[in-house]
């Protein structure tokens, strides 16, 4: 099996009661047949808790959540069946996270999830371009995936080129995301009309560093269109507060920032003074958008060969981008200043609310074809304004 990584993978170790959040609480934790069977047959005291505190929803087993934190996080936040049988006594999604993994025939990809705050400390202090590791062990296949290898070969090189593009910084970051958008875009006219074939043509283009530079000139008939993005802006956000979250205190602040702005008209000009000075003030730290978009890229780009849906996959990466940078600006306004704290702050806590719950990528993916602030066109406006 050959396993790639982000560079900063093996970086990770759990801080466990230091960290500022926990993974137990907040969401049901879906226990793996293997582990249900290894808690049916434990003895003692911890045994019948064990077999108390686990219901089945939905076919599901879970643990019983007390409030919304697992029934064994104890008043330290530590997990007591951790501390009674050790890392082996954990379920599989315990044991694993904020590990996620997907297996594309003999690869399989692996990093750590935004989601968790020491794991979002990690990505976002890189300033360096990201790269990845590649190895191998002597694993064996299982199974292999039910994908096209046309359509696999194409897409692992289409996504090498978006990583590339949005890590070179000699463009702007709102031209290098504006890119992939387009590429992306060019790559799914291809595949809806079944000319997969065609895929390596367009990425052929898009390595071409002389058409990148004069195309990103195309784009400044996008420009000056502020009061687009400034409408797009709001209903985005209004749309994301419409998901289902985590938590109904609004954790995330999208309906706080509405208090900001879209009050009255001379409210585009606040926001755009608003942005320059947050632009200002960031620049040196920019690198830490760069991260986000890299690390949504890795992790959901290639799913694409399984619902042949390229466009969707940028698109989710594309405005997770635009919604934290929106939230970072409204921090940024609060306390006027905005330190790598509430970075990792806002980027974990939109990773844990939004991206999840499955259900929400499946919401927005829909959207992404049916509402008029995720076209291309106003994705482009959004992003060059």
């Amino acid at each position: 099996m050959k396993i790639r990584t982000p560079d900063y993978f093996n970086e990770f170790k759990c801080i466990a009661d230091r960290c500022e959040d926990t993974c137990c609480a907040g969401w049901g934790i879906v226990i793996d047949d293997e582990s249900y069977k290894k808690y049916l047959s434990t003895k003692g005291k911890l045994g019948e808790e064990l077999r108390s505190k686990i219901i089945n929803d939905d076919g599901d087993n879970i643990f019983v959540l007390k409030g919304d934190r697992c029934s064994f996080l104890n008043e330290s936040n530590l997990c007591d069946i951790y501390s009674n049988l050790g890392s082996d006594g954990l379920c599989y999604t315990c044991r694993q996270y904020p590990r996620y993994l997907e297996e594309f025939g003999n690869l399989r990809e692996v990093g750590i999830s935004l989601s968790c705050p020491e794991a979002a400390r990690i990505i976002l202090s890189k300033n360096d371009k990201m790269k990845f590791n590649l190895s191998e062990n002597n694993e064996e296949v299982n199974s292999y995936n039910d994908i096209n290898p046309n359509i696999y070969i194409n897409l692992m090189q289409s996504r090498k080129i978006v990583l590339d593009i949005l890590q070179d910084r000699k463009m702007e970051l709102r031209d290098r995301c504006t890119l992939v958008l387009t590429f992306a875009n060019e790559i799914q006219e291809k595949i809806d009309s079944n000319d997969i074939n065609s895929i390596k043509d367009i990425n052929k283009k898009y390595l071409n560093k002389d058409f990148l530079y004069k195309f990103i000139i195309s784009f400044q008939e996008f420009n000056n269109k502020l009061d687009q993005k400034y409408l797009n802006i709001y209903e985005i956000i209004n749309i994301f507060i419409d998901l289902k979250h985590l938590k109904p205190n609004d954790i995330l602040g999208l309906e706080n920032s509405l208090r900001y702005f879209w009050q009255n008209e001379e409210d585009i000009k606040v926001y755009q003074d608003l942005n320059d000075s947050f632009n200002e003030y960031y620049k040196d730290n920019e690198y830490q958008f760069e991260q986000i978009l890299i690390y949504y890229v890795f992790r959901y780009f290639m799913k694409s060969v399984f619902d042949y849906d390229v466009l969707a996959k940028i698109k989710f990466a594309l405005i997770s981008f635009i919604v934290i940078r929106e939230l970072s600006i409204i921090r940024y306004l609060e306390n006027k200043k905005f330190l790598d704290e509430d970075m990792v702050d806002i980027a974990h806590i939109y990773s844990r609310d939004i991206e999840h719950l499955e259900e929400n990528i499946e919401v927005l993916e829909e959207l992404f074809e049916t509402r008029i602030e995720f076209s291309v066109e106003n994705l482009i406006i959004t992003l060059c304004n």
